[in-house]
């Protein structure tokens, strides 16, 4: 089985089909600089809706007291950097991604 290219655009991603799908890149339009609370992008769920992962998190507030910005990133978070959907999974909060498609063995083998 061949690996294929994909460019996922539609957020949430379910993977309907039989292979894997590795995540190679995600970006996530982030909201304006005047947002403050928590943020995360890249969530993926199992085939019942709970969650199993969280991929990269920012915790933003403002804080105008402590930086002559009016923003300030207080805390942030990097989870794993290999990102698989299984059969059956979802992925979401990832805003566009890029990624491959087969097997587990071949979607593994890509470094």
């Amino acid at each position: 089985m061949a690996l294929k290219f994909l460019y996922i655009t539609t957020d949430p991603f379910v993977n309907n089909s039989t292979e894997f799908v590795r995540i190679l890149a995600i970006w996530y339009y982030p909201s304006p600089p005047s947002y403050s609370g928590y943020a995360f992008n890249g969530e993926l769920l199992d085939p019942t809706g709970t969650t199993a992962a969280i991929f990269s998190s920012v915790n933003t507030t403002i804080s105008t007291e402590a930086t002559a910005y009016p923003f300030a990133i207080a805390n942030s978070f990097h989870g794993p950097q290999i990102i698989i959907i299984p059969p059956g999974w979802t992925f979401r909060n990832f805003g566009h991604a890029l990624a491959i498609q087969g097997s587990l063995e071949e979607v593994l083998m890509v470094h």
